[in-house]
């Protein structure tokens, strides 16, 4: 009370009043030194208050994101939805504009407004409505006046309650007060900066060393293009280059020619770009509050974030009036795979799955830079799972780490990697082992050596006659795990786990590129300002010099524990590098019947073994180039591991949860 009196007579008096009211607590001398600190004191406070309150705006502006709960009398329940707010407070702080989203559980709202303070006057105006300031305290305001509430007009509070990170503004209304609505909301941090802008000069030198260092030292650069039509893709990429350019826009050029190289270990790797660049890129709200997969060249959401209730399956066929089909097709040209026969390894890398979303995902990424977003509001066409309407809806777009924290709620924690391997005996006498990755290096207290070892003494002892291998959804990492199973498979020796030489184009030193080049290898980049060492290597053909000091995989001989009976691996398109390798070992040496859908991966080998990582001066994109053309030494064909029983998948597996792969692997054991 003693602040809101000091505040009034602050706010009304002129300095002469404010002298003599000091004047009067000083007459006493034994009291003057303590009631002047006390006075001081709140003096001080009421004039921080006020000062405060003059810029209140200027303290709220900027972005917030919480929720709006509201009695609907006409149901007589409460709501709440979802709300973007973001304020502009003009220059002298007394006014400020407020732009709101309303995510309407499937419809967003836009409402724009004007609200100004006069603190001396006791006024705020809310657009055309009046209230007279009741109290004003530091990080709170409360209003009082009138506003249509239903179909009459109640006498309305507000009471505005801010800090730094934190404003709620709860309205009542009617006599005695009711609850009317409330917003509660959190500060966002500062969007990303704008993107740089590079010149034509930057980027053209950027282009120079790109290609230099790939003709240099990529050792499989003409493996799928020749030379001739590289350079066609460099010229070709030069000439849309523009006096300026946003370094997103380059870094999709970049990408796009990378993509003809056909190498699925040659890409724009997320993790190794700038910070800046990768902030500036794809650090927006620019997520789309779904996951889903692709299938038939078509988009089925599989987990939803948003406020709109849709089910599992349902289809999306187009985002911000842009049809899916076109969506994939320019996203088709920034995937990376190996050789001319992985379209379905391309398709697949689309889909937006959860573990690469909490990571970088494709989609996420080249989605807004493809088709920049005008505001956080995603306008979908979708057709419901179980109908065949088109229905239009809207919905708001997150950060990553927005929907990575709403995907949660709805799945659960995020998992480790050792929780993507699993073993059991199932009720119908069928072994089943799931190895959802192969990246054992990323695994904590997990030994899948050992874990493999029990499961495979499991299904000796209790005489399993049938065993599913389900690799899908493993894009490959080390090859340890596979040569493993594949002696658990075997009862006789069979041929090295992995026959391939490594492959180099270039032996000479090329210092130049030292500047631009780092490895977690020193010796690669010793090899690149000094030459390769003669003694470690051997000329093979006029292309290419053999790496030596490397012994393949061993031959794959039998564990005692091997499985004696029926083996069936399931595959997918997903499947890659490592994983692909063990596909197409179990295949060649009739380990297993395959079943699933067309893999990624070559069977003419792949580049890969170890890396050098390309750091553009200018722009700062960075491309990762594999130094080994791992070559299997003979004339194996263009194409990845093609299943023994080709799988299709429907789009209605996504909404029934039907595993089309394993109800074909069961229907053949009956058989």
């Amino acid at each position: 009370m003693r602040l809101k009196l000091a505040f009034e007579a602050i706010a009304n008096a002129n300095v002469r009043n404010l002298e003599s009211v000091g004047n009067t607590f000083l007459r006493t001398k034994p009291m003057r030194k303590q009631i002047f600190i006390a006075f001081a004191t709140l003096l001080v406070a009421a004039t921080s208050a006020f000062s405060q309150q003059t810029n209140y705006f200027t303290a709220i502006a900027g972005k917030w994101k919480g929720t709006l709960e509201y009695s609907d009398y006409t149901s007589d329940k409460r709501v709440t939805m979802n709300v973007l707010i973001t304020v502009t407070p003009s220059s002298d702080g007394t006014s400020a504009k407020f732009a709101t989203l309303y995510d309407d559980f499937g419809k967003v709202y836009r409402a724009n407004g004007v609200e100004s303070i006069d603190v001396a006057a006791k006024k705020f105006n809310e657009d055309k409505t009046e209230f007279t300031i009741e109290s004003a305290e530091s990080g709170k305001l409360v209003l009082l006046g009138q506003t249509q509430d239903g179909n009459d007009v109640q006498r309305t509070r507000k009471t505005i309650t801010y800090s730094a990170d934190s404003l709620s503004i709860l309205k009542e209304t009617r006599d005695p007060w009711q609850f009317r609505n409330e917003y509660k909301l959190k500060r966002l941090a500062d969007p990303p900066p704008a993107q740089n802008e590079l010149t034509k000069k930057q980027m053209q030198d950027d282009l120079a060393i790109l290609k230099r260092t790939l003709t240099t030292l990529h050792p499989g650069i003409y493996r799928y293009i020749t030379p001739s039509a590289l350079d066609t893709e460099f010229a070709n990429l030069e000439a849309e280059l523009k006096d300026t350019m946003a370094e997103g826009k380059f870094f999709v050029l970049v990408s796009q020619l990378l993509n003809k190289l056909n190498c699925g270990h040659t890409y724009t790797n997320p993790y190794n770009q700038n910070e800046a660049v990768r902030t500036r890129s794809f650090g927006g709200r620019t997520y789309l509050p779904f996951f889903f997969d692709i299938v038939d060249r078509r988009m089925f959401i599989t987990a939803n974030a948003s406020s709109a209730r849709l089910a599992a399956g349902s289809e999306i066929t187009s985002i911000n009036g842009v049809s899916v089909s076109k969506i994939i097709d320019k996203l088709l040209t920034v995937t990376k795979a190996d050789g001319t026969s992985t379209l379905e390894h391309r398709l697949d890398s689309i889909s937006l799955r959860r573990g690469d979303a909490e990571r970088y995902a494709l989609f996420d990424m080249y989605f807004p830079l493809f088709f920049p977003m005008k505001d956080e509001v995603v306008d979908l066409e979708i057709i419901p799972a179980g109908t065949t309407q088109t229905k239009r809806i809207a919905v708001l777009a997150m950060t990553k780490s927005e929907r990575t924290e709403a995907m949660t709620k709805t799945l659960g924690p995020p998992t480790a990697y050792e929780d993507d391997w699993k073993f059991e005996i199932r009720n119908d006498g069928i072994g089943y082992l799931k190895m959802g990755n192969f990246l054992t290096w990323r695994f904590k207290k997990f030994k899948f050596e050992q874990f493999l070892a029990d499961a495979f003494a499991q299904l000796k002892q209790r005489n399993v006659r049938n065993l599913i291998i389900d690799i899908r959804g493993n894009g490959g990492g080390s090859m340890d795990p596979g040569f493993a199973v594949a002696r658990y498979l075997t009862n006789k020796e069979l041929p090295p786990y992995a026959l391939s030489q490594r492959l180099v184009r270039n032996v000479a030193a090329a210092s130049d590129l030292a500047n631009y080049v780092t490895s977690y290898d020193d010796s690669l980049i010793a090899a690149l300002k000094n030459g390769v060492p003669q003694q470690v290597y051997r000329r093979v053909d006029e292309r290419y010099f053999e790496i030596l000091g490397r012994e393949d995989y061993p031959k794959v001989t039998p564990f005692s524990d091997n499985f004696a009976g029926k083996a069936f691996l399931i595959v997918d398109s997903s499947n890659a590098s490592a994983s692909f390798q063990f596909a197409d070992y179990i295949q060649s040496n009739k380990l297993a019947t395959i079943v699933g859908q067309i893999t990624g991966g070559n069977k003419q080998g792949i580049n890969g073994g170890n890396y050098l990582f390309l750091s553009l001066p200018n722009s700062k994109v960075e491309v990762d180039i594999p130094m080994y053309f791992q070559s299997p030494g003979n004339g194996r064909p263009d194409e990845s591991v093609i299943p023994d029983i080709v799988v299709k998948r429907q789009p209605s597996d996504i909404a029934t949860g039907i595993d089309r792969e394993l109800e074909t692997i069961q229907k053949t054991i009956k058989r």
